[in-house]
């Protein structure tokens, strides 16, 4: 049988590697001013921090794939494959699982899994490589799904923000914390677990914030062990290469990979922001 994989732009896969590995992506809609774009295909990420700094509303906002983008990837995918596995945005963080199911419904057979990766960015996009890493050794249907619902559960995602006020706007913070947060140049450290954003730590500076992540995160995912680990930013690649430097040289045994986030999570970061997130390579 052979199987293959469909993700979304959320996922924030380097252009490279989808094209190297034959994944097949969705793109979301990107809002900014009233202008609609899809994300990777009209606008990259470094053209959507541009605009973001040069935005009237400074309010963007992105929306899920419709139903006749996911009918038409699917459609043409399943003229060279047997079946589809496609993985996606947390349903918490967007309505992009629900629409794929709906869709895949249009499929007899079951040809097309739609699975929820409870995260977003490289979250999702780690679970995307494990994924193809998984077909490549040979693994079946059955037993591609099964690993997926078990990583799933195991990713470690932490974001540094430069600031609140982006939280502030889609919602995740209250009018008194980003008052008091500002005031005080706090720098908050969230976690995403199992789509839901929550906040890690608070430090005065981002320094302190990001040694503070460092911290958490060797605690979380153990520096002997075998991940994907991602140095995600928003418009902070300077800051991005000094933190991979200090990833590639305490995990040893990871596979280390940057990016520059795309506007799902810098949407609602902001510019400025640092993630770090892991996902345990197989065997584990």
């Amino acid at each position: 049988m052979k199987i293959g994989i469909v993700t979304d732009s959320t996922a924030d896969l380097p252009e490279e590697l989808v094209k190297e590995l034959g994944i097949e992506v969705v793109p979301l809609q990107v809002i900014i001013d009233d202008h609609q774009f899809r994300d990777g295909i009209d606008l990259n990420a470094t053209e959507f921090y541009e605009k973001l700094a040069t935005s009237s509303s400074h309010t963007p906002s992105t929306s899920q794939p419709s139903p006749g983008v996911f009918k038409e990837i699917y459609q043409r995918l399943l003229e060279k494959v047997d079946t589809i596995v496609s993985i996606h945005i947390a349903s918490k963080l967007s309505g992009t699982v629900h629409t794929a199911q709906m869709v895949s419904k249009m499929f007899p057979n079951k040809r097309v899994q739609v699975v929820d990766s409870f995260s977003t960015s490289m979250g999702l996009g780690s679970l995307v490589l494990e994924a193809v890493d998984a077909l490549q050794r040979g693994m079946n249907l059955e037993q591609l799904l099964e690993r997926l619902r078990f990583l799933r559960e195991r990713i470690n995602f932490l974001v540094v923000l430069d600031t609140l006020e982006y939280v502030f706007r889609g919602g995740r913070v209250s009018r008194l914390q980003h008052f008091l947060g500002s005031i005080l140049n706090i720098k908050p450290l969230l976690r995403i677990v199992n789509g839901e954003v929550e906040i890690a730590g608070r430090a005065r500076s981002k320094r302190e914030a990001l040694a503070l992540m460092v911290e958490k995160f060797k605690a979380q995912v153990g520096t002997e062990a075998k991940s994907w680990i991602s140095v995600m930013h928003t418009a902070a690649e300077t800051e991005a290469l000094k933190l991979k430097t200090i990833i590639e040289e305490t995990f040893k045994n990871a596979e280390v990979i940057l990016n520059q986030a795309g506007p799902a999570l810098g949407t609602h970061a902001g510019p400025g922001a640092l993630a770090l997130i892991a996902i345990p390579k197989y065997p584990c």
